[in-house]
């Protein structure tokens, strides 16, 4: 099961949906996607915290997607964290942190690891290229393909033993009186959760090649109808329906919104007119993928 945290819905400028941040959970596992001005006093008004976040994505280097970073790192530091943090992002992150720390006076004591990727035993996260004004990323969380077994055709051929289920799942041929039970006979492979955060972006077709089939879509929505808003590298409400749909998305949620708008209800209308399980989500809500 991964869950989604809308932390900071908004974007540009500070405003009741909080700049943008979103946390995702996959057991023992937290990643964040961004870190907008104000993301650690949100994380800890969600009351989810911040000190367990392993993974942080930041998507491009304007401010309303990295100003929160610096000083939820020092806070880490302060609150005495010794396990390592892996930090993706453009190629200029790196030396923003490191001009911030020197100039707050500030020594990490812990590890301060930035990649290009994020892979363990179960999660791969990885970057795509997006179409904003200055080099900007978006990130795919993607749950590594399983084994599992077909515990329903085992239980309809009398088998219930648990140490029986074991065996086949490391491969072990087993026999059963005159009965042989061949591994591969009960192996299913079971595809994982894929989910996208875009980030800030106009509709492009780097965006849609790299997101296809993914359980959850979370695209840029920062305008309902703005002529210009491809040309400031961001998407529209229907644009985001549109890379929705033709990607093959699962779902897709809006994020980004312009301070613009103090009722988004007219972004989701128009976005619902093109992909049918779009939703706007609620700054502080959640969303649960399960397996």
């Amino acid at each position: 099961m991964i869950k989604v945290y809308f932390i900071g819905t908004g974007g540009g400028a500070p405003n009741k949906r909080g700049l943008p941040a979103l946390l995702l959970q996959r057991e023992g596992l937290y990643a964040l996607f961004d870190a907008g001005e104000g993301t650690q006093q949100r994380l800890i008004d969600s009351g989810l915290g911040f000190m367990k976040i392993r993974v942080i994505g930041i998507s491009h280097l304007h401010g309303d997607h990295v100003l929160g970073l610096p000083g939820l790192l020092e806070t880490m530091g302060m609150y005495s964290r010794r396990d390592k943090i892996t930090l993706l992002g453009p190629s200029g992150l790196k030396d923003f942190l490191l001009e911030v720390f020197s100039r707050t006076h500030f020594q990490p004591n812990f590890s301060i690891e930035f990649r290009d990727s994020y892979e363990d035993a179960d999660v791969r996260i990885t970057k795509f290229k997006t179409c904003h004004v200055i080099e900007s990323y978006g990130f795919l969380f993607e749950e590594k393909e399983r084994i599992k077994i077909d515990a329903e055709k085992l239980r309809s051929e009398g088998v219930n033993d648990w140490k029986i289920i074991r065996l086949l799942k490391e491969g072990k041929r087993v026999e059963i009186g005159t009965k042989v039970l061949i591994p591969e006979d009960y192996l299913v492979k079971k595809k994982g959760v894929r989910i996208a955060y875009t980030g800030d972006t106009a509709p492009c077709a780097s965006v849609i090649n790299s997101v296809r089939d993914v359980d959850l879509l979370v695209h840029d929505s920062t305008f309902l109808d703005e002529k210009e808003a491809h040309d400031y590298g961001h998407s529209n409400s229907k644009d985001a329906a549109e890379v929705a749909l033709r990607s093959n998305a699962k779902r897709l949620a809006l994020i980004h919104i312009s301070p613009r708008y103090d009722d988004a209800t007219p972004l989701l209308k128009e976005a619902l007119k093109v992909f049918e399980k779009a939703f706007l989500p609620e700054p502080f809500s959640y969303y649960v993928i399960r397996d």
